[in-house]
């Protein structure tokens, strides 16, 4: 079937709007541009890169510069002087070591040797990496697919309401021809009311149209991110490349087209940013298992001190002691702690394994229903095009014999509903087909390629 020209307006134009049209290309642009979770994402990735720094610096040695002012009260001073008990020639021999107001400067370092659970954390904080980027992965992928599905739905409804326009007016012309010929007492009330219900019936329909064409429009302008008093025009047609990947298919076998479906775990993991970014979750889960059994090790440190002795002045003038340690420690018991840590995490490590095993039955059920509906909608469509063909010479047919007055005139009425439900057939089968099309790529993970 030739795609039909038109125009489509989402909007209904008015004083102060602005009209933005776009094409498919250019509202998937839009779209990515401007939605808040693809941006959220965005930074959930650059969040998680600098997590796994972070993880990696754990690992590095630190460095304080500590100081401290200490002032003690006269009566305490004067009982921890214990030079005045001396006389004053020994007085000035003793070094003091009280001060009233004391000042103390150190430098301290900490490097951690033998840590299990800093060393599980990098690869917690890669996991994590993994899963953002494949969460991103995720976002940008349903963003393409309902945007694009979302401009067919505009399409489709756009055409559709076109032809029940057309359909319409042709229906007002018959019932104005209708009831001069009643007027001339050639036709019957009868016959003049047929049209009159017809024509009720026809306007029921636009109204109905109209209102999926709103419904559309509405969704695909929430999706590109229509802001207050702005007009979003659609182009005419669907895009080449999409027509032809969907004719493709639609030119392969039914048992070629539902092997399709039949694709390996592994692979469908791969292909499917939803399962991927689900795997990468259970890799998260495990990690962490590990992280809470890591309590259980031992942890490894040392230390060590450049210190000042503690005087009178901020001078690091003094005698400089200097302390190296070595920290052993070993977890005996932790009031259950670190068991009931383990146990939980193992748990919802076992919790993600399920819900990712449902995630990928969810997903090839959805996958070989796509396929069976893609070899339906080819039959679909292949009949459509038959009944428009066919009921196209019918009308022609009646349409003259009517003129002749050999038919009556609920046949010749029959007749082009018969028309036009095949049209409108023709017209929902060849979106179906194409969005179905858009949905087997979105679960096999190749929606970049419908893209130019």
């Amino acid at each position: 079937m030739g795609i039909l020209l038109f125009g489509i307006l989402l909007v209904r134009p008015s004083a102060g709007q602005e009209e933005v049209s776009l094409s498919m290309e250019g509202a998937i642009v839009r779209a990515l541009e401007r939605n808040n979770l693809i941006r959220s994402s965005r930074f959930a990735v650059e969040k998680a890169r600098w997590d796994r720094k972070h993880a990696w610096s754990m690992l590095l040695p630190t460095l304080n510069l500590g100081t401290r002012m200490s002032r003690i009260d006269d009566r305490t001073f004067a009982e921890r002087d214990f030079r005045r008990y001396f006389g004053p020639e020994l007085a000035d021999q003793i070094p003091q070591t009280v001060f009233q107001t004391s000042y103390a400067t150190s430098l301290d370092l900490s490097v951690p040797l033998f840590n299990a659970q800093l060393m599980n954390g990098i690869s917690l904080a890669r996991a994590g990496e993994e899963v953002a980027s494949r969460t991103e992965r995720v976002g940008r992928e349903q963003l393409l697919f309902q945007v694009i599905s979302g401009y067919l739905n505009v399409l489709k409804a756009g055409e559709v309401l076109r032809l029940q326009r057309d359909y319409l007016e042709l229906t007002r012309l018959n019932l104005e021809k209708a009831e001069r010929l009643q007027r001339a007492d050639r036709y019957s009330r009868v016959e003049a009311l047929r049209w009159q219900v017809e024509y009720k019936q026809q306007q029921s329909a636009v109204v109905s149209s109209q209102a999926g064409l709103r419904t559309a429009s509405t969704g695909l302008g929430r999706l590109l991110g229509a802001e207050e008093g702005e007009r979003i025009a659609v182009e005419e047609s669907v895009p080449e490349r999409l027509l032809r990947i969907s004719e493709e298919l639609a030119q392969r076998e039914d048992t070629e087209i539902l092997r399709m479906g039949q694709v390996a775990d592994g692979a469908l993991i791969e292909g499917n940013a939803a399962l991927a970014a689900g795997r990468a979750g259970e890799e998260v889960s495990r990690l962490s298992h590990r992280q809470a059994k890591a309590a259980y090790l031992p942890n490894l440190s040392l230390s060590y001190s450049h210190a000042w002795r503690e005087n009178n002045t901020l001078a690091m003038d003094d005698y400089s002691p200097k302390t190296l340690m070595v920290f052993l420690q070993v977890p005996v018991f932790s009031g259950l702690q670190n068991y009931t840590a383990a146990r939980s995490a193992y748990y919802e490590y076992r919790q993600s394994r399920e819900e990712l095993a449902d995630q990928v039955q969810n997903t090839r059920f959805l996958l070989n229903d796509v396929v069976s509906r893609i070899v339906d909608l080819k039959a679909q469509r292949e009949l459509a095009r038959a009944s428009v063909e066919l009921g196209e010479e019918n009308y022609r047919i009646v349409a003259r014999q009517k003129e002749q007055g050999r038919v009556s005139n609920i046949e010749f009425i029959d007749a082009k509903l018969s028309l036009q439900n095949a049209q409108l057939s023709e017209v929902t089968s060849h979106y179906d087909l194409i969005a179905a099309t858009v949905e087997l790529h979105y679960l096999l993970g190749e929606m970049e390629s419908l893209i130019e």
